[in-house]
């Protein structure tokens, strides 16, 4: 044999070593036993409140009716900010809240809440039409207004959400609506106090892989504060 096919045989025969070798730990790796994966939320450690809702509000559902806040003590609720004008909670209410709603809708401790950051223009009249739009259940289902400064300081001073802010720009305006306020949905448990926030809208912009695992997050929260009694 050559000198030039014994080097050909020599790095023929490492290159089949160590496909071997590869093939060996790939099929011993395949063979092992999965670590479990730990769910987004676990019933015993990771739900700590984040604030409780000390204060009390009475506002005005879409049928009318006058509610407050303490009525939902003992109900798991989940809770999103909108206005009937914005074409932003159109999309965010249309897919994520409604989905969420639509799962635990047969709970009977399950309740959704939203609040309009508009109530000089959203009247019962414009919650119902709404409520209707969306085929909502009202009977667990609130879309509420109330007076306006009274409403504004209850959410930013007592829930703890940014100042609802008007936007300037013309273009921006038409096409996000003329407010601009929190698009996240956030979770309550028993006694009032919130539990965590997970934004589907800007998740869903960020791609469908990040909106899967946001939604994800948000509904294995939901269900490990309905299993806390």
């Amino acid at each position: 044999m050559t000198d030039k096919g014994k080097i050909i045989t020599i790095y023929t025969s490492a290159a089949l070593i160590s496909v071997l070798i590869l093939c060996i730990a790939f099929w011993i790796r395949g063979g092992q036993v999965k670590p479990e994966v730990k769910p987004y939320y676990s019933s015993s450690s990771e739900l700590n409140p984040l604030l409780t809702l000390e204060r009390d509000i009475t506002l005005t559902n879409q049928d009318g009716e006058t509610v407050k806040i303490s009525d939902l003590k003992g109900k798991v609720w989940a809770f999103a900010q909108f206005y009937a004008a914005c074409p932003m909670c159109a999309k965010n209410n249309e897919q994520g809240v409604k989905s969420l709603y639509n799962k635990f809708k047969n709970q009977p401790d399950f309740q959704m809440v939203c609040i309009t950051v508009d109530p000089e223009k959203d009247g019962v009249e414009e919650l119902k039409a709404y409520a209707e739009a969306l085929g909502a259940d009202t009977s667990d289902w609130w879309f509420l207004t109330g007076e306006p400064d009274a409403l504004r300081d209850y959410m930013v001073n007592e829930m703890k959400y940014d100042p609802i802010q008007e936007r300037k720009d013309p273009a921006e305006a038409a096409e996000k609506g003329a407010l601009a306020h929190n698009m996240s949905i956030a979770v309550f448990d028993r006694n009032l106090s919130l539990i965590g926030r997970r934004d589907l809208f800007h998740a869903k912009l960020d791609g469908e892989a990040a909106y899967v695992e946001t939604e994800k997050a948000l509904h294995q929260m939901v269900e490990a504060v309905l299993e806390k009694k």
